[in-house]
Order: C-alpha cells, then sequence, then structure tokens
C-alpha cells in the first residue's frame, strides 16, 4: 500500500522526491510536501480509494503510516 501511496503523493506535486522510502514520511518533513500539497494529498487519496477522511482525520493525519491505519480501518485494498 506504501507504494500506492507514495505514488499518489507524487502525482500531487512532481517536485516531491521519495529517496528512502523505508522510512515513515512525514508532512513538512519531505522537500515541497508542506500544508497544501498535504490537504490535496489526502483529498487524491480519497478519490483513489473511494473514502472520505472525517475531520479529525483530516487534522490529525499527518504520516504515510497513519494513512495506512485510516485506510486499513477501512479495510480498503484497492
Amino acid at each position: 500500500m506504501k507504494k500506492k501511496l507514495y505514488k499518489i503523493l507524487q502525482s500531487v506535486d512532481s517536485r516531491i522526491k521519495i529517496k528512502d522510502k523505508t522510512k515513515n514520511l512525514e508532512v513538512g518533513k519531505v522537500k515541497f510536501w508542506d500544508s497544501l500539497s498535504h490537504l490535496n494529498f489526502l483529498l487524491a487519496v480519497e478519490e483513489k480509494f473511494k473514502i472520505r477522511f472525517t475531520i479529525d482525520e483530516m487534522t490529525n493525519i499527518k504520516t504515510i503510516n497513519q494513512i495506512e491505519l485510516a485506510l486499513s480501518k477501512r479495510k480498503t485494498h484497492k
């Protein structure tokens, strides 16, 4: 699932380059992954997986692992 999320993140802003895909990447810790691209990323994840994050999730999700956890709670495997 991480690979799909990395791909979505990079499609949101092609300037975002993910070199180390083993770490738990976080908004603000990767060049060009700022609050605006993060919001666009979450919206793209919603569209790709046909889900809707709650307001709390949109506010609190900051990492790739947290997105994976939110998706797994919904048993989303697309």
